[in-house]
């Protein structure tokens, strides 16, 4: 079980998720570059979602396609929810996110909404090395824009590292409860949890049976909230995994720039450690490897309608 103290810092964080980043940056989107935000001194999170409530704003907008998250993320924009942001970065790995900016950019050009200035993140995620290259270019303008150089940017790694080495054992220590490990998750997105993730991980003891119960893997799209996995808990089941594109997992293993440009080594791990919807890699066997790590009895494979991938 977690900590009752990280256990308050998330209750803090998801019930004020935009408190921790007045004047600092927001995003939307898989594969973001922590580390890079982390140099910038800013403080930073993914703009929240609401999982209830009317969109008749963005609806007017928005076509079916577009998911839940990026109506209720346009409807708070448009009443002022994130005017507190100095910018707003929008990543280009995955469709929704994507044309997410055009549409604020577009509403914003006509006059329709205000809010903080609008980014894309041109990240591409081809196995190639013209990609490759593209992508640690597209990093290095958006640390012009936050006033990053490689020094800011190699000496915010170590500091990122302590945070991927957090979470991966915050992810190895599940036996169950996967309700307070999703909001944990989200709270890690939605504020630098740099600050405050280093305290103690965990008590000992679960406080009930989790550990005899059959082990779950969700995977597929990005839940809303924690209600479904204490959907899948109501039957007898517990939740110990998360394989979709912000899962505890996110920002994978530890970064090691060695000799060469922190820039180029942020996006070659970007790329590598990415499970957006336009990533290139075999997402069954991602999916089986994801099961197998987290000793799973079974796997909900759960898409929203609107599911690129």
């Amino acid at each position: 079980m977690l900590s009752d103290d990280i256990t308050t810092v998330v209750e803090e964080i998801l019930s004020a998720p935009l408190a921790v980043a007045k004047d600092g940056i927001g995003f939307v989107g898989a594969d973001m570059p922590v580390d890079l935000f982390v140099a910038s001194g800013r403080s930073f999170g993914h703009l929240p979602w609401r999982a209830e409530g009317t969109t008749a704003w963005a609806d007017r907008w928005l076509e079916s396609g577009f998911p839940g998250w990026t109506r209720s993320i346009l409807e708070d924009w448009h009443g002022g929810r994130f005017d507190g942001l100095s910018k707003v970065v929008f990543s280009r790995s995955d469709d929704a996110s994507q044309r997410l900016y055009y549409y604020v950019r577009e509403l914003q050009q006509r006059g329709q909404l205000s809010g903080p200035a609008a980014h894309i993140l041109d990240i591409a995620l081809l196995p190639r090395e013209s990609s490759l290259a593209h992508t640690a270019q597209s990093l290095r303008s958006l640390g012009e824009l936050l006033g990053v150089d490689e020094a800011a940017l190699r000496g915010a790694v170590p500091r990122v590292n302590a945070l991927r080495r957090r979470l991966a054992l915050w992810q190895s220590g599940r036996t169950g409860d996967g309700a307070t490990y999703e909001r944990l998750s989200r709270a890690t997105l939605f504020s630098d949890a740099t600050n405050w993730a280093g305290r103690e991980a965990t008590r000992a003891g679960t406080g009930n049976d989790a550990a005899t119960r059959p082990r779950v893997l969700l995977a597929g799209s990005v839940p809303p909230d924690q209600r479904l996995h204490e959907a899948i808990e109501s039957t007898g089941a517990s939740v110990v995994g998360e394989a979709h594109a912000q899962g505890l997992l996110r920002l994978g293993a530890p970064l090691e720039p060695a000799g060469e440009s922190p820039f180029l080594a942020l996006a070659r791990h970007l790329r590598a450690t990415s499970a957006a919807p336009r990533s290139v890699f075999d997402r069954a066997q991602w999916m089986l490897a994801q099961a197998r790590q987290a000793r799973a009895a079974a796997v909900v494979l759960w898409l929203t309608r609107e599911e690129e991938s």
